[in-house]
């Protein structure tokens, strides 16, 4: 299946072309096949189809795929995120062929005449060299997964055993098994996938564990999703206002690659913008119980007090263990939140100076804005890359990528 030396050149001659056509390519895709296959509505977020984030993210896709060809070791980071993700939703191999054919097809259609009939041979060839090497990964994590002490694949129904309003937009849901069997041990944070049945769809949202490891139950922090329009999100309106205590649900076994190793030595930066809290907080939680003498210091900015979420919980942390410490920002704060601790204001330039040593692991995570900003600033103080590790809400290759490489995955919260 591997590629010849002129194969490789000609795929080479289609980067520009993927890079400067391929939102327009990866919009026309989804359309064919979804209107051929109706089915697969059921895998693919619907919010982000509507708001353009999964077009840009598959172009990105196709576009590094392409460009690294004869080497795709080289993108394995960026392809590990997607599998952990793809597998989270139980795409399997199947489905690939599917993909593929309604790729092509977009691309006949928007580049035309540019399609020659050899042009088309290699670039099934070289989707055919890509759809092998995501396989090959996704079913390594699904072993890994289904061979794990209570692991399992696809969905597996659990029961709602405590809803808790946390701040005005985000709830926190504790999850045990229906079967009250043993479930896999997570990495800190990992998420899961909670599918939800409305308007003939099976609708698939992730959701990151902010428990720690080890648990007979995960818990998960749910934030009331809503567009410029302030449409509710689908799953997260049905997970506020529909499910109870008691009810039927069914999840995913955990997935990720944003993950923390609690037994690490080097000082940590968690970074939670708004509900980017979720992961971070489980990363705190599981350090605190497995290295409680490791240093951690955690940031935590939002609008105001009537959107923190898990600021007692944190405090409780911070008391309990004088290695860690905590910052809370409020955009819109009063005199009273100053006497109770918080700090006026958005992260600075000055602040991450002062906490951000060069030693330390950054973990980042939060609304886009929040991600942009700081990342910017944690560049040009010259933290080193291979030290930042980034959650984004949602599609990851649709987020501006830096340009010295750091750990970036994805989830939706």
């Amino acid at each position: 299946m591997a590629l010849q030396r002129e194969e490789i050149q000609l795929v080479a001659s289609l980067v520009p072309v993927l890079k400067a056509h391929g939102s327009e390519i990866t919009t026309r895709f989804y359309n064919m096949m979804f209107t051929a296959h109706p089915e697969l509505l059921n895998i693919f977020n619907h919010s982000n189809q509507r708001d353009g984030l999964q077009q840009q993210a598959l172009a990105s896709s196709v576009y590094a795929a392409a460009a690294h060809i004869d080497n795709l070791d080289a993108i394995e980071p960026v392809v590990q995120h997607i599998a952990h993700k793809h597998c989270s939703l139980n795409v399997q191999p199947e489905h690939y062929p599917i993909v593929g054919k309604y790729l092509t097809l977009a691309l006949k259609d928007v580049l035309g005449n540019a399609v020659t009939p050899e042009v088309e041979r290699v670039w099934l060839k070289a989707y055919d060299v890509i759809a092998d090497y995501f396989i090959r990964m996704e079913q390594d994590i699904y072993r890994s997964v289904a061979g794990s002490k209570g692991g399992w694949t696809g969905f597996r129904p659990f029961i709602i055993r405590r809803k808790v309003q946390e701040c005005t937009d985000i709830l926190s849901l504790t999850l045990e098994p229906e079967d009250g069997q043993p479930i896999m041990t997570h990495q800190p944070g990992q998420y899961i996938t909670v599918k939800v049945q409305k308007d003939g769809y099976s609708h698939l949202r992730q959701y990151s564990l902010i428990s720690a490891p080890g648990k007979s139950y995960y818990r998960i922090g749910v934030k009331l999703e809503r567009d410029n329009t302030e449409k509710a999100g689908i799953v997260s309106s049905s997970l506020h206002y529909d499910f109870n205590e008691g009810d039927r649900i069914e999840i995913s076994a955990p997935y990720g690659a944003f993950t923390l190793d609690p037994h690490a030595s080097t000082d940590v930066l968690l970074l939670a913008g708004g509900v980017g809290i979720t992961p971070l907080l489980g990363m705190a939680r599981a350090i605190a119980e497995e290295n409680p003498g490791r240093r951690v210091t955690l940031l935590h900015a939002v609008r105001e007090k009537a959107y923190h979420a898990f600021g007692e919980e944190i405090n409780e942390l911070v008391a309990a263990h004088p290695s860690f410490s905590a910052t809370t920002l409020y955009e819109r704060c009063t005199d009273a939140d100053r006497q109770a601790g918080i700090t006026a204001g958005r992260i600075t330039l000055d602040w991450l100076r002062e906490h951000a040593g060069q030693h330390m692991d950054v973990y980042l995570c939060g609304p886009r804005p929040f991600m942009t900003a700081v990342l910017s600033m944690l560049q040009e103080i010259n933290h080193p890359a291979s030290q930042i590790h980034l959650e984004v809400f949602g599609p990851a290759l649709s987020f501006p990528q830096p340009e010295a490489p750091c750990k970036t995955t994805s989830s939706v919260h």
